[in-house]
């Protein structure tokens, strides 16, 4: 039994370039629990405005926010 989700992030980074990655987060989180625990601020490709985020197979994941 699988015990974590993963997401897709669409972000904005400091620098202004649009940018995606990929969370692993508990199974029970909603999108609203990913998008509000997704740090943003920082500098150059820092996530800085967060877009879209939606679950996703892909499990080769940059953050981990469990």
């Amino acid at each position: 039994m699988e015990e974590y989700n993963y997401w897709h992030i669409e972000f904005v980074s400091c620098e202004g370039n649009e940018r995606w990655t990929v969370a692993k987060t508990p199974m029970e989180w909603s999108e609203w629990e990913v998008r509000s625990n997704f740090k943003t601020g920082g500098c150059g490709d820092d996530p800085a405005e967060v877009g879209e985020i939606y679950e996703t197979s892909d499990t080769d994941y940059t953050y981990d926010l469990t």
